[in-house]
């Protein structure tokens, strides 16, 4: 878990554009910490499943303001319900998201509606 953390408060990869952490158990700790860098102003893919992250971890992730160049959102097989999957869908910065992969979470059809409702263009994965 350190590792993740030391890593979001990197701030010399500048021209960052993909970064692969699936896998990695960083449940919603990482999350909440991956989602304060507000280094990388030119990540388009950010891959996070498999990764023990629920509804809390979401919610931290969907606050970023810095990923305005986010086209894929992997958080497929984690623990997601809902709750984050609704607060994922109030991201207002991730215009450009094209990718949205949320298979084998806990997301019922509200949440499914909520997120197709906010990117009715963007592949949805549920």
């Amino acid at each position: 878990m350190g590792s993740v953390i030391a890593l979001s408060t990197n701030t010399t990869w500048i021209n960052l554009t993909t970064l692969d952490l699936r896998d990695n158990s960083i449940g919603d700790e990482g999350s909440n910490a991956l989602s304060k860098n507000n280094t990388w102003t030119n990540l388009t893919t950010l891959s996070l499943g498999w990764n023990k992250i629920d509804d809390e971890g979401a919610t931290a992730l969907s606050k970023n303001l810095t990923w305005t160049k986010l086209t894929d959102l992997d958080l497929s097989s984690s623990k997601i319900g809902a709750e984050g999957a609704i607060a994922l869908s109030k991201n207002n910065t991730w215009t450009n998201l094209t990718t949205l992969s949320l298979g084998w979470n806990k997301i019922d059809d509200e949440g499914k509606s909520a997120v197709k409702a906010r990117w009715p263009r963007a592949i949805i994965r549920t």
